[in-house]
């Protein structure tokens, strides 16, 4: 958990714009939960972007915490920016269509 930190934008008022920095992992998804949950299902947000280009590390958690916030908010939830090697964990979920922009959908084989 150490070094890991986050920042939160809101935009246009209905979009967060999340950057987390470090590793996200179950400790660490449980901070950003505690932080953002509360302001996408209270602050009438329909989008939600995380910025992932500081982040080195993803598990499993990182994956429930974007699903949870994608059957919350009425927009859509994507990641952008993320590392090659994090863009093919998604993609061996399966979940790099859900969470990936076509442009940003780009990986390593």
């Amino acid at each position: 958990m150490s070094g890991f930190s986050f920042t939160v934008d809101v935009e246009n008022e209905h979009k967060l714009i999340i950057k987390p920095k470090g590793s996200l992992d179950f400790h660490t998804v449980g901070i950003l939960k505690q932080a953002i949950y509360p302001l996408a299902v209270n602050e009438d947000i329909a989008d939600i972007t995380f910025d992932y280009s500081e982040v080195d590390y993803s598990d499993s958690s990182a994956f429930g915490l974007l699903l949870k916030l994608s059957r919350t908010v009425d927009g859509e939830v994507i990641v952008i920016n993320a590392r090659p090697s994090l863009k093919r964990v998604f993609r061996m979920a399966g979940f790099d269509t859900l969470f990936f922009k076509d442009k940003d959908r780009d990986y390593i084989a």
